[in-house]
């Protein structure tokens, strides 16, 4: 297993406390150690305190903006913290003891003011969680347990875990905040993006290097990006190859296709466009609705094109999309955007193998509609693709 980097420790010839006492006065012990090494780190009480709650800290300059976190309280009371980061750069995997589902992957992708979170049960493949790669868990078949919208501090119960014999957790939406004074800051990794496992009571661990700790009140762990790390007591903690860096404060929603879908999809081999009027000066990025429409390969690579009213490419944003991981995908425009005019009409290009479909809705965004091969989609009805796309000032 690929063990995060982290600070090396040096640690005194009798154990000490590596953060202050906490309110229920446990405190924090390693045993001693021959050489410094690097691990997965203990934290003390002093940082887990009741449920998780951090220190507020700035931002590196250049990093991802990291605004929020959620909260998933497992049975037996333990809190796995996961931050926002992106379109779903880090998500968390609680293992599964038995059955025909490994674990339950619960994705956390910022929507500008407020998170989306999306749960799955991966099916059991053949290498086991503690070996897989970010990608390669990325790739397992699935099965959907539901997406979830709120706001931070809300509290949302992940239902549709439930009608797949699994336990529905609960989970909430919190302010992100980073390690306490004096605790470790990653060296390269944004400090407020880390994974964190609270324990309701001290316990002993044992390290994946095989050392011991005991009195841990919880862990804490910066995953390298493509790689997922174990997280004792919660599970794994899992980082996208490419990060996806969405700005939430520089994105506001423009245009949305607020239809329900109703089964309806085209492929991306024709040309499959979607015009659309912005109110916004600056296009930021777009999100599309897949469908997997065919069996193949586990991912293909998608463009997507803004053309101008005089049929001018603006922006292009190619990405690799996994089937696993296709109803909601967000092409991010480099730079902080395009610029557009307000009220003019604009046109979404999609483009790909056979893999995939955007889904489609009989009548929808009245601000334009969806064509195919330069004609309208439906010959008879109007109809529009669904999208959204985010703006700035």
């Amino acid at each position: 297993m690929s063990v995060i980097r982290e600070v090396p420790f040096f640690l005194a010839s009798s154990p000490i406390s590596l953060f202050s006492v906490s309110e229920n006065g446990e405190k924090v012990e390693r045993r001693r150690a021959r050489r410094p090494r690097w691990h997965v780190i203990a934290l003390g009480a002093a940082l887990m305190l009741s449920s998780l709650r951090g220190w507020p800290q700035e931002a590196p300059p250049g990093g991802p903006t990291v605004t929020l976190a959620i909260k998933v309280s497992l049975p037996d009371r333990t809190v796995f913290y996961i931050p926002v980061v992106g379109d779903g750069e880090i998500s968390g995997v609680v293992p599964l003891p038995k059955g025909r589902f490994a674990g339950i992957r619960i994705t956390p992708r910022i929507r500008a003011d407020s998170v989306r979170i999306e749960a799955s049960a991966l099916e059991t493949a053949n290498k086991n969680l503690s070996e897989a790669t970010c990608d390669e868990i990325r790739s397992w078949n699935t099965e959907d347990a539901g997406s979830y919208d709120g706001k931070e501090n809300e509290s949302l119960l992940l239902s549709g875990l439930d009608r797949l014999g699994l336990p529905v957790f609960q989970v909430k939406i919190v302010r992100a905040a980073g390690p306490p004074p004096g605790g470790f800051h990653h060296p390269y990794a944004h400090f407020l993006a880390f994974c964190g496992c609270a324990y309701p009571k001290p316990r002993s661990i044992t390290d994946p290097d095989g050392s011991s700790a005991s009195g841990v009140a919880g862990m804490m762990s910066y995953p390298d990006a493509g790689k997922c790390v174990q997280i004792s007591g919660c599970g794994h903690c899992c980082r996208t190859a490419v990060p996806v860096l969405v700005q939430p404060a520089a994105m506001t929603p423009d245009q949305v296709n607020t239809a329900g879908w109703d089964k309806g999809w085209t492929n991306l081999l024709n040309d499959a466009e979607q015009t659309f009027t912005p109110l916004r000066k600056t296009l930021v990025a777009v999100e599309v609705e897949l469908v997997v429409g065919n069996a193949g390969p586990a991912a293909d690579q998608l463009t997507l094109k803004v053309l101008d009213p005089t049929g001018r490419t603006v922006a292009e944003v190619t990405e690799s999309v996994q089937t696993v991981d296709c109803d909601h995908v967000m092409f991010v425009f480099p730079s902080g955007g395009v610029k557009v005019t307000p009220g003019e009409t604009y046109r979404l290009k999609l483009s790909g193998g056979a893999t995939f479909g955007w889904k489609y809705t009989v009548g929808g965004y009245e601000k334009g509609s969806a064509t195919l091969n330069g004609n309208p989609l439906l010959p008879k009805e109007r109809s529009s693709y669904l999208f959204r796309t985010f703006g700035a000032k």
